[in-house]
């Protein structure tokens, strides 16, 4: 359809459209055909098909051609159609080949008009063309160029069509007299319009004063050209807006024995601004970092920078006309296919991102990121697109060793002994960031402080000279690291760069450890070196037999690990700490268990034997002796209690290692029962749940109860309260002065004549046993409280 509603053309117009290029032929009949609804176009590709269409030709058909045919030129087909005898019909050149000198052979040649194709508005220079050689034709106008007759020097010259040319021609062209240069005879309707001055105000004024700029150097015509010939030049003019840039091209005939000389103007300020920007385009393009390209509709590449064509590996020059899809994996090319379509159905979106693979002509394949653009013309059709490359190689790489580190931590945190923790550290090292010679040095003590004899091997070897007794141990390394070094050494108070890392507390790299200060064995083949202390733990090395072999980056990594494989290192330490003391916990349990076993055995059988004598000697003791056998018996009682007493103390001096979560109140109640039901016991509040060894709560609680009961009596009221962090226990007894509140949990201490000392004793263990603390009070009633708590 037309642009707009307004009639382009008084007349329904047949246009015979000759172009051999199948894309540029389609393209110029779309354009046409939007452009004025009244042309009628019948496209043909050769010259027969030209000749062929013609026979049906009438006063309302012309031609439109290129220059250019297989065999023959579009000025060379004129002649033979007039040789035919064809009736004369407008014949205009419409040709991507603007050579200026072909203008001025249209002209000559007798030609209609002469349209450039590779110009801004070249469809509706075409349309005025038509306009101007169909709808004119016949009329008169005001046609005051010179109206030449057919010459001898001019053989081809046609007076309408010279006329015609002259008047209706979108380009400015001005007329001098060669007997009188530079004076200008006329300038058509076309100079008036581009160039904003009155034709007949200027008519006879000199064309450098009125044209040329201050300073700019006149293209000579006048004289110079001989007829046939054309001079052509870019040239600066001035208009009555200013400045503007134009393409001249200059020729000369002889019209009446007189030589004119034409100077035709193309404004080419558009063009002109569009090279500006192109250039500057270009000039972005070529210094951006990042590789660019320019595909056109068929996906060709019409345009790479240095950038892209390095990451291709060929030559810019080489690299246009080819198609990327050569350079890419199969799925790649249908993804950019389909990213394309899917931008352009889409009004909100004009770009997308996605990544994708290059293939270079040599080497590997290169991981991009691909930010994406149609290209659309005026029309809004799609005529290429633009993509702007980002090499995310390294990025996904480092992404990869990152997703690894954070893998291998995980690792780390899961490994429960020193040894295992150091292990691990080496693997992800070498995993994850790529360090195949590393190695992990815990710190210890020397046990004698001899200085130890290696053959040290690597880097870090020096004499103990500060008299510390410490050193680093190896315990983990890569077997890449054994190959290089044999018998990794221990590290001495001292002995090197290492050392001094690890005295200093901070993260030394060395790009050659060649020139390090503190560096003994010169013959080592380690050159790079990364040296990360691990706290007080110990260090973790990184060597490299390649000197400034470690990037930043990859040392920012290491330090990550390394701080993950201090607090892992710490963490097992502890662990290995806790276990030790465990197993002598157990140890010291089990001789606890064992005196326990003794005391059993060995008093008890001694006691047990004498009572059964005493039971015999019964029937035999007078009423005098009575007396005695009731202290014995009474004695031996004493013991067997003594005895049950030192053995619960035994076992409530164990330390703990299983607890269970234990309700305090259930606990009391059990007391409660299974030492008397009848006595007072008060809970004021909820006692808590704690992780506890619950038969020796009972037996806390057991034992405060007697306590109460033996000391204050049977109608003692005992009171347990729950306090902050724990929990108390008071009586309403007389209670314990303050001068020996401290003795009542030592063994012995008791108020009663026949008290053993060991109730609240043992209560004391049974605390202790559990971590928590217990101090001694006066309750609320006077008597004695018992404040056990929690916290550390």
């Amino acid at each position: 359809m037309a642009a707009s509603g307004t009639p382009r053309f008084q007349h329904p117009i047949t246009v015979i459209y000759a172009d051999p290029d199948p894309a540029a032929r389609r393209r110029t009949v779309d354009e046409l055909e939007s452009a004025a609804d009244e042309l009628a176009i019948d496209p043909v590709a050769t010259p027969v098909e030209l000749r062929g269409a013609l026979a049906d030709a009438d006063e309302r058909t012309c031609v439109v051609t290129e220059y250019r045919f297989a065999e023959t030129d579009a000025l060379s087909l004129y002649d033979r159609i007039r040789g035919d005898g064809v009736a004369e019909i407008p014949f205009v050149l419409y040709t991507a080949d603007s050579d200026e000198r072909l203008a001025s052979d249209a002209i000559t040649a007798g030609l209609s008009g002469y349209v450039p194709r590779d110009v801004a508005d070249s469809t509706e220079r075409l349309l005025a063309q038509l306009r101007t050689v169909v709808d004119g034709r016949g009329q008169s106008g005001d046609a005051r160029a010179v109206d030449p007759p057919p010459s001898a020097r001019t053989p081809g010259i046609n007076r309408e069509h010279f006329t015609t040319l002259f008047e209706y021609s979108p380009d400015a062209i001005i007329v001098t007299r060669r007997a009188d240069p530079n004076r200008i005879v006329d300038v058509n309707p076309a100079f008036e319009e581009i160039f904003g001055y009155d034709r007949d105000a200027i008519s006879g004024d000199s064309l450098d004063d009125v044209l040329v700029p201050d300073g700019d150097e006149p293209v000579c015509i006048a004289g110079t050209v001989g007829l046939g010939d054309v001079v052509t030049a870019v040239v600066e003019r001035l208009t009555v807006d200013g400045p503007k840039h134009f393409s001249l091209r200059g020729f000369a005939a002889e019209i009446e024995g007189d030589i004119y000389e034409y100077a035709i103007y193309t404004d080419i300020s558009e063009r002109k601004r569009r090279e500006r920007e192109l250039e500057q385009y270009r000039t972005l393009v070529d210094t951006v970092g990042d590789p660019m390209f320019v595909l056109d509709a068929e996906g060709r590449i019409e345009m790479v920078n240095d950038a892209m064509a390095d990451v291709l590996g060929k030559p810019r020059a080489e690299l246009v006309g080819e198609h990327p899809a050569d350079y890419m994996p199969d799925e790649d090319v249908e993804r950019a296919k389909r990213t394309l379509r899917e931008i352009l159905s889409d009004d909100d979106r004009t770009w997308e991102t996605y990544e994708m693979q290059f293939e270079p002509v040599d080497g590997d394949p290169v991981l991009v990121e691909n930010n994406v653009a149609p290209l659309v013309d005026d029309n809004g059709s799609f005529t290429g697109s633009v993509g702007v490359i980002r090499d995310i190689s390294d990025y996904k790489e480092r992404e990869r060793r990152i997703h690894r580190l954070h893998e291998g931590t995980r690792r780390l945190m899961a490994a429960e002994r020193t040894e295992e923790v150091a292990r691990v550290a080496t693997e992800i090292a070498h995993d994850a960031l790529s360090l195949e010679i590393n190695s992990i040095h815990l710190y210890e003590e020397r046990a004698d402080g001899s200085p130890q004899d290696d053959d040290r091997s690597t880097a870090d070897a020096s004499d103990d000279t500060d008299g510390n007794r410490g050193m680093l141990v190896p315990v983990a390394m890569t077997d890449e690291t054994e190959a290089l070094l044999g018998t990794v050494p221990t590290i001495e108070a001292g002995n090197g760069i290492a050392w001094d890392a690890f005295e200093a507390g901070e993260t030394i790299v060395h790009g050659d450890v060649r020139y390090a200060d503190n560096l003994r064995n010169p013959e080592t083949p380690v050159r790079s070196e990364i040296h990360i202390p691990l706290g007080d733990e110990g260090i973790f090395i990184a060597s490299s037999t390649a000197t400034n072999d470690f990037e930043p980056e990859t040392v920012t990594l290491a330090r990550i690990l390394a701080a993950n494989v201090e607090a892992a290192l710490e963490r097992a330490r502890r662990e290995d700490e806790l276990a030790a003391r465990t197993a002598e916990l157990e140890r010291q349990n089990d001789r606890l268990d064992a005196f326990a076993s003794t005391v059993s055995h060995d008093l008890r059988t001694p006691l047990t034997l004498a009572a059964g004598h005493l039971e015999n000697l019964e029937p035999h003791i007078d009423a005098e002796g009575e007396h005695y056998r009731a202290e014995i018996e009474w004695a031996l009682d004493r013991m067997d209690v003594l005895i049950e007493n030192v053995l619960a103390l035994a076992r409530s001096g164990q330390r703990l290692t299983e607890t269970e979560p234990v309700d305090l109140g259930a606990v009391a109640e059990r007391a409660h029962r299974t030492v008397d039901a009848e006595l007072s016991v008060v809970r004021e509040g909820t006692l808590p749940t704690v992780e506890a060894d619950e038969e020796r709560l009972l037996v806390l609680f057991e034992n405060v109860f007697r306590n109460a009961r033996e000391h204050v009596g049977p109608d003692v009221t005992i009171t347990i309260t729950a306090t902050e962090d724990g929990f108390a226990i008071g009586d309403d007894g007389p209670g314990i002065p303050p001068s020996e509140r401290e003795n009542v949990l030592e063994f012995g201490y008791s108020t009663a004549a026949d008290g053993t000392g060991f109730g609240l004793a043992i209560v004391s263990e049974v605390v202790e046993a559990h971590g928590w603390s217990i101090s001694v009070g006066e309750s609320e009633a006077g008597g004695l409280r018992l404040t056990v708590s929690f916290g550390e």
